[in-house]
């Protein structure tokens, strides 16, 4: 009966999601796109082509297959070789130069998908997914498509750490980003709120460091175990989104000073911040990094690195006697060394770091990537010949209200549609060699003040903003164009389990 009902309500929502002639109610915009008379019917055992062998490209088929089947309850077939009509998967990089790109041709009777690689071959799949609609019979409008991604790094990063999620939810929200074309989902999981990963090498950071909320234990409270994290680790990749962990240091740490004390300074007690001058903070770390690595084999972690709490280092008989024995100027300098020592190691593990632009001025390790948030630090690392992805809090955090509210703090300003939409993470005032080290940019939602279902009300409509402005080209974007689509796609969103804040243009 729950199957029958929720079929039901698909093809409802199929039914209503409409198509103009001109427009495809695509978000992100694709880079082209003309429409034509006529759709693709899909019917019972419509068949899905494969016309190079491999396993990927079959998961690809096998992934397509059961969205389709999902949506509408139509059974489709996956065969090898270029017989008959139906649905063709082409690898090609040939035909489609661009990284990540895709070329979309739907016909009445045949649609080819040819991608530059197996990542444009899905995005071209969502793309599919996207346009999927329903008049008296089940179709994809005839159209043609070409598209590819306007910068390499298109994140979302979710805080763990101040309120904890469901393992399933962590899933629905991979969902949400594969459908919008994000590819790299920044997870929050160590502050002072909690200590969100699983250690064997520490076991108090989770007796201690994950409960630290007596008041709001359900919502605040827990931890991923190792078997949890590789889990949603192997689901990301199934939908080819990079997962970059992020730990804290030297501050924001309060979670594993309350399970291991000794590691503050003499002078600090019940404070959140790593003491510099104690051997043993850069033993622990050191350690605690390697068991992170091991568990989530990243290509880059994120080691925090902003907000260090002025005056406590400053007072700490440890940390002076470590600036005079390092030769170093200040505490910003202590800061700058404490961060080398655990990114070199990192780096000697072959993984890159990324932090935030914290001390800028005075350099950072080799290869670290610099996270910019306030105004104009992704611009300044760029011009360093850092590079940087530019996630601008004017128009990337999600937590700040999407219209003026008094149950958020008076220091959160307004972020609406329509300035999110705006929002351009390679601006015209950097020089053409300076924009190559911009890499993209990534929306946040930190979640002091968001439990896990209010998620959504947060992220949504705003998160389509967002993603066109890192997927389309800058000179396509236009608002009252994309405001047309962001209502139309609604019941998709909907569909896949999201609902939009009230009011939200």
């Amino acid at each position: 009966m729950k199957n029958t009902a929720a079929l039901i309500f698909c093809l409802i929502f199929l039914s209503y999601q409409p198509l103009s002639a001109g427009e495809l109610n695509i978000i992100p915009k694709p880079v082209t796109q003309v429409a034509s008379p006529g759709n693709f019917i899909i019917k019972n055992f419509c068949e899905i082509h494969l016309l190079s062998k491999g396993k990927e490209l079959k998961n690809l088929a096998t992934y397509l297959k059961n969205s389709v089947e999902n949506k509408t309850g139509l059974k489709l077939v996956v065969k090898n070789g270029n017989t008959g009509g139906g649905i063709f998967l082409v690898l090609n990089a040939g035909a489609v130069k661009e990284i990540d790109g895709y070329d979309l041709k739907v016909d009445e009777g045949k649609i080819t998908l040819t991608g530059n690689n197996y990542r444009g071959i899905f995005y071209g799949i969502q793309t599919l997914k996207m346009i999927l609609a329903r008049g008296k019979e089940t179709y994809f409008p005839c159209c043609k498509i070409t598209d590819y991604p306007r910068y390499p790094y298109r994140g979302f990063m979710l805080d763990a750490s101040r309120h904890f999620q469901s393992i399933n939810f962590v899933k629905s929200v991979l969902d949400m980003m594969a459908s919008l074309k994000l590819n790299v989902f920044h997870w929050h999981l160590i502050d002072d709120q909690g200590w969100r990963i699983e250690s064997k090498k520490y076991p108090k950071l989770n007796e201690i460091g994950s409960y630290l909320d007596s008041l709001n234990a359900k919502q605040r409270n827990g931890y991923y175990t190792q078997l949890e994290i590789k889990e949603i680790l192997k689901y990301a990749e199934s939908l080819y989104i990079k997962v970059i962990p992020e730990i804290e240091m030297p501050g924001h740490s309060r979670a594993v000073m309350a399970s291991y004390p000794e590691l503050l300074c003499s002078t600090n007690d019940s404070g959140n911040t790593f003491c510099a001058g104690k051997e043993k903070s850069y033993e622990f770390l050191k350690n605690a990094v390697s068991e992170i690595l091991d568990i989530f084999k990243p290509e880059i972690i994120h080691v925090g690195g902003d907000e260090r709490p002025k005056g406590v280092w400053e007072k700490c008989p440890e940390c002076k006697q470590m600036i005079v024995n390092k030769k170093l100027a200040n505490e910003d300098m202590l800061q700058n060394y404490f961060m080398k020592e655990i990114c070199n190691l990192i780096n000697k593990k072959g993984v890159k770091t990324l932090a935030w632009a914290e001390n800028i001025k005075d350099g950072i390790p080799s290869n670290q990537i610099v996270e910019g948030w306030h105004p104009g630090e992704s611009w300044e690392a760029a011009r360093r010949g850092y590079y940087t992805v530019n996630a601008d809090n004017w128009y990337t955090y999600f937590d700040y209200p999407s219209y003026p509210r008094t149950d958020k703090p008076d220091w959160m300003p307004v972020l609406n549609l329509e300035k999110t939409y705006s929002f351009n993470p390679t601006p015209d005032s950097l020089r053409e060699d300076e924009k190559k080290f911009v890499l993209g940019s990534e929306c946040a939602l930190w979640t002091e003040l968001v439990l896990e279902n209010d998620v959504q009300y947060q992220i949504f409509p705003r998160i389509l903003a967002f993603s066109e402005a890192v997927w389309s080209p800058e000179k396509n974007k236009n608002y009252e164009n994309f405001l047309g689509r962001v209502k139309a796609i609604k019941p998709y969103i909907n569909s896949n389990g999201f609902e939009f804040e009230k009011g939200a243009w």
